[in-house]
């Protein structure tokens, strides 16, 4: 199987390149920010059958030649997983009322959170395109559900998660037209003990938490048992489906 994890670096996407050699990966790419800097480098290397590639979704220069790069390597795709997100850091902060926003902070959060991912499909058209099997899952969120926003607040990452949802269901309709064995979804990993969320913990259930290795143990499992019929869907750690 020949698989692509984006943002790889920490979190979730490293918790996913261990996941993806544990299920036997014969060719894998990892992207991230500045790759020889993140502890999951260190930990795998580089190799003949495993190869990292430097990726900013704030530059998207970066995503063009980071895909020319996979293409060249990887003509053809098996498991494409994307797991960018920011919901806080130097630019953004979750937004409690609509007195608080920003519109740099709103661009910022949807060029990660949406306009990134769907322009490295874009990139990757040529390996996805091509009729076969293939999975291509993008980390969105919970809170992304317009039909499941019941509390308001957090703008800008609810947005942006949205716009993930529908660009990448409007997407996985147009693929299925080249590539009928194809699957494109969205996920939600659950709350997960990253740098994401750790400053919003607190308000996390007691047992709600999972490492990320628990997460990506059960999104590998939520592919691995998707259907091109599933296609252009919205669905949780569980397989259970999210309404829009």
């Amino acid at each position: 199987m020949h698989v692509v994890i984006q943002g790889a670096g920490r979190g979730i996407g490293y918790a996913m390149a261990k996941q993806a050699i544990a299920a036997g990966a014969t060719k894998l790419v990892l992207t991230a920010r500045q790759p020889a800097d993140t502890n999951a480098f260190a930990d795998l290397a580089p190799a003949e059958n495993l190869h990292w590639v430097g990726m900013d979704f704030l530059d998207p220069a970066t995503i063009t030649d980071g895909a020319s790069d996979i293409l060249q390597r990887m003509p053809r795709i098996d498991r494409l997983v994307m797991v960018a997100g920011v919901l806080q850091d130097a630019v953004v902060k979750p937004e409690k009322r609509l007195a608080d926003l920003d519109p740099a902070a709103l661009h910022h959060s949807y060029q990660v959170n949406a306009i990134g991912p769907m322009m490295f499909v874009k990139s990757l058209w040529p390996a996805l395109r091509q009729p076969h099997p293939v999975v291509v899952a993008s980390i969105s969120a919970r809170v992304g559900s317009i039909a499941d926003n019941r509390l308001g607040g957090w703008y800008g990452y609810r947005a942006s998660k949205a716009a993930l949802n529908q660009l990448s269901h409007t997407a996985a309709i147009e693929l299925a037209r080249y590539n009928p064995q194809s699957c494109m979804v969205t996920l939600h990993p659950g709350t997960v003990d990253t740098e994401l969320s750790r400053p919003f913990q607190k308000m996390v259930p007691t047992g709600g938490l999972f490492t990320a290795a628990q997460s990506a143990a059960h999104l590998w499992q939520v592919m691995d048992h998707l259907t091109p019929s599933q296609t252009g869907g919205f669905f949780a750690y569980d397989g259970s489906s999210i309404a829009f």
